[in-house]
């Protein structure tokens, strides 16, 4: 295992306490100037509602406690929600036990639902990039790659350090890994996923969005049929 990976597990399924299940992490609000709820909704109203109907199969990567889940199973047609972490897959599973649109996938940090291959319309993720290595990023795009249907789209909040030669993610305020928007730019093009958009802010007008620790929201979109699968994982 990737030692990315290794910490990542170690602090989502063991350290952390998750004391208002990912609600806690109210800091990007705070910048902005907004209150955490008006925040929350205005991600909801450009993030989500823009990609997601009810007819869309959506894969959410890194759920934590379902922070963002609870707005995508309300609206999507069906939902896989895959992470590293055995506690907060068993901790939505409780959560989101009456919603009959949901499976789950326990994954090595890396890789996808074999299952999912060609199927998904929208990836979904959430403060989860932001603490991957970059070769982890590399692996994780070409797992959407895999997944997603002809058009399908992925919404991916990621790290963008100042210099990312020097950055030690160890001592990086926000636990931010050394990824920066070019370097996923340029791993969407080997991983043959187009980049639509990437942005501090999804509302420029009332600058609301994630500048806290300069991170970015990159929007990708697949083009063309998924490739081989090379991945598997059960649920």
């Amino acid at each position: 295992m990737h030692e990315n990976l290794a910490d990542n597990l170690r602090m989502w399924d063991e350290s952390y306490a998750w004391p208002q299940d990912g609600d806690e992490w109210q800091g990007q609000a705070a910048l902005c100037g907004v209150p955490y709820a008006e925040w929350k909704a205005s991600l909801v109203e450009h993030l989500i509602d823009p990609y997601v109907t009810p007819e869309t199969a959506v894969l959410e990567i890194a759920p934590g406690r379902g922070r963002w889940t609870e707005y995508l199973v309300r609206r999507a047609a069906h939902v896989t929600l895959v992470d590293i972490s055995p506690a907060c897959l068993a901790y939505c599973r409780e959560r989101f036990q009456a919603f009959a649109n949901v499976e789950y996938a326990l994954t090595p940090g890396d890789r996808l639902p074999e299952g999912a291959g060609g199927r998904i319309g929208v990836v979904w993720s959430y403060d989860s990039f932001v603490h991957m290595h970059p070769d982890v990023v590399a692996a994780y795009l070409r797992e959407i790659r895999r997944v997603l249907k002809p058009g399908g789209r992925a919404v991916v909040h990621h790290a963008n350090v100042a210099d990312p030669a020097t950055h030690r993610q160890e001592e990086a305020p926000g636990w931010r890994s050394a990824v920066t928007s070019a370097a996923v730019r340029g791993m969407a093009a080997e991983a043959e996923l187009s980049v639509e958009a990437q942005f501090t802010y999804w509302d420029e007008a009332r600058r609301i969005g994630v500048p806290r620790f300069g991170d970015q929201i990159t929007v990708l979109r697949a083009e063309r049929a998924e490739r081989p699968s090379t991945s598997s994982l059960t649920s």
